[in-house]
């Protein structure tokens, strides 16, 4: 339990910092607001081609942290591996 909390927090603080690293970057530096690439503002390039694939990385991050925790947590309460006492896999 206090290790699934532990990736959600450190999953929530990675997104929050790639979140508000734009607008405090747009903020120290106001020329970045002014340049446009094909017509297009460099901000709008940013939010919609580089911050979606970061908070997909994060994402899959999380997924598969959080199925190796439970494959952990399934072996620390059933060793076995889902067989009963005779041995054989319990109806599903």
């Amino acid at each position: 339990m206090h290790a699934q909390l532990g990736l959600s927090l450190l999953c929530l603080a990675l997104a929050l910092a790639v979140t508000a690293s734009f607008p405090v970057i747009a903020a120290l530096a106001p020329e970045v607001t002014r340049i446009t690439v094909a017509g297009l503002p460099l901000t709008l390039i940013v939010l919609g081609f580089a911050f979606y694939p970061v908070l997909l990385a994060i994402g899959w991050f999380y997924n598969r942290q959080a199925r190796q925790l439970e494959a952990r947590f399934t072996d620390l309460v059933d060793p076995a591996g889902g067989a009963d006492r005779a041995g054989q896999p319990p109806d599903a």
